[in-house]
């Protein structure tokens, strides 16, 4: 970036940017074609990604893009106990659940965008079958309503009213049927992605309401 904070010129310092570059100029000549021969042509070289929640190694992983999520995870040791795989977060907080049905996809941009996801923070949760998938979601929730900064109205009160409408069906307090609470839902996530100033807001419901459009993921 030339331009940034003032019109001064501005340093990325992300460690993951800063490590491929070392890589790309240790190579000498012909390093940089060398790094993007490597990985798939829309996603080149190598990718790291922190694998966390039911694996048995969970940790941060350097794999070249284009490994699949189940390899992946069978670099991670699988689900302890043989258990069964619930739920997959990618991308964080402010990413998408997936089911186990896409574990054969291509951790890459354009893989995780053909099931309608994202590598976003490199994020990959897994979530056995004895997991608690509307606790999980509850926490996402309170997350992002802690998290904002309060500068926005869509953002500021979206969040809060997310995680008071989900309390509310995790409780089973009735105040209006669950069709019509889930509708509000997907409208209040709808008003912060479009009037939300920053991009904390713009995904402060990605995560639920992939979850919610899947009802296998999450009994409410």
């Amino acid at each position: 970036m030339e331009v940034g904070l003032f019109g001064k010129p501005t340093v990325i310092n992300n460690v993951e940017t800063l490590v491929n570059v070392l890589a790309i100029l240790e190579g000498g000549p012909g390093g940089g074609a060398r790094f993007a021969a490597t990985g798939t042509e829309g996603s080149t070289g190598p990718k790291l990604f922190c694998v966390s929640g039911n694996v048995v190694r969970p940790g941060v992983y350097e794999v070249t893009f284009g490994m699949s999520i189940r390899e992946l995870l069978d670099l991670a040791g699988g689900v302890p106990g043989g258990r069964s795989i619930r739920a997959i977060l990618l991308g964080g907080a402010a990413g998408m659940f997936v089911g186990p049905e896409v574990l054969d996809t291509p951790l890459t941009f354009e893989g995780t965008r053909a099931i309608n996801a994202s590598l976003g923070s490199g994020v990959v949760m897994v979530f056995d079958e004895t997991a608690d998938m509307v606790g999980t979601l509850r926490r996402i929730a309170a997350f992002f309503r802690d998290e904002s900064c309060g500068q926005c109205v869509p953002c500021r009160v979206g969040t809060v009213r997310q995680e008071e409408l989900l309390s509310r069906l995790a409780d089973r307090v009735e105040v209006r049927t669950q069709a019509e609470e889930l509708a509000l839902l997907a409208d209040i996530g709808q008003a912060m992605r479009d009037a939300s100033i920053c991009g904390l807001g713009q995904t402060a419901s990605s995560a639920i309401e992939s979850a919610m459009r899947q009802p296998e993921l999450v009994a409410l």
